[in-house]
């Protein structure tokens, strides 16, 4: 089970306001909380809509790798950005996100050839995001085969499903844990990774779909949670499915989160 820290995200306005400023501080206490909750890496996410992207996501990066040990999952949209931060960033980053867009594609392809790194694989294309979960996971298929072309083998590509808002979209819930258990099923040797925070957006009391939507995902064979990992509900709800779902041998990763304190 890998957790993934989402709070260190420019659409965040705090976290808008701290790239702005430089505010170094605040920064890596973002980042200090969220590896101290459980996080094994962190998102981070410089796209305030300025077009100083490119130098605050590398900014971003060498200030959090200066605080914590964890690598990074590097989110922009912009391929440059990408680019540029996987230089400055210390060990092996993960790429968040490659999609089936043909325009952004071939780029990323290419900077996902050039060094050793974990990837997200996005289930949309030009054409957005499929209604059905037989053609998100047509486009995981498709999405494994290219980055395996590119270098990038199958236990390095981590499948997002997309999870929409169940307040939008009454389908959105079922149609992602369908994808899961399919992309499962299908693609046995990848992980899948799932953005928890979506389901319950634009909800009161968020918190409580997350957590239930963390432990059904889990269940279906999600192994990878980006979330706010300062909620101690998330990471126990998913190290609970975990275990109970059989994925557990012995409880070995159960005990383990008990002794580090993660269950209480």
């Amino acid at each position: 089970m890998l957790f993934i820290g989402e709070s260190i995200n420019a659409t965040r306005k705090s976290v808008a306001r701290a790239i702005g400023e430089r505010d170094e501080e605040a920064i890596r206490e973002l980042a200090r909380s969220q590896v101290e909750a459980g996080a094994h890496m962190l998102d981070v996410n410089a796209g305030t809509g300025g077009d100083g992207e490119v130098e605050d996501l590398k900014w971003l990066v060498q200030v959090v790798q200066d605080e914590v040990g964890v690598p990074l999952s590097l989110d922009s949209s912009d391929p440059e950005a990408i680019r540029e931060a996987s230089r400055v960033h210390e060990g092996e980053p993960m790429i968040n996100s490659i999609s089936g867009e043909e325009g952004k594609q071939a780029t990323l392809l290419e900077i996902v050839a050039s060094m050793p790194c974990k990837v997200i694989a996005l289930c949309l294309d030009d054409s957005g995001i499929p209604d059905t979960a037989s053609e998100r996971v047509d486009l995981a298929e498709k999405l494994t085969s290219r980055l395996e072309t590119a270098g990038v083998p199958q236990d390095k590509v981590f499948v997002d499903p997309v999870v929409l808002s169940v307040a939008t979209d009454a389908g959105a819930g079922p149609i992602a844990l369908e994808t899961i258990e399919k992309v499962r099923d299908r693609l046995p040797e990848v992980n899948i990774v799932v953005a928890v925070s979506n389901v319950g957006f634009g909800l009161p009391g968020r918190e409580v779909l997350n957590r239930t939507f963390t432990a059904l995902a889990v269940s279906r064979g999600a192994d990878t949670m980006l979330a706010d990992i300062r909620d101690p509900g998330v990471v126990a709800g998913a190290i609970a499915a975990y275990t109970l779902s059989g994925q557990d041998p012995y409880c070995g990763n159960y005990l383990k989160a008990y002794r580090d304190g993660l269950l209480s």
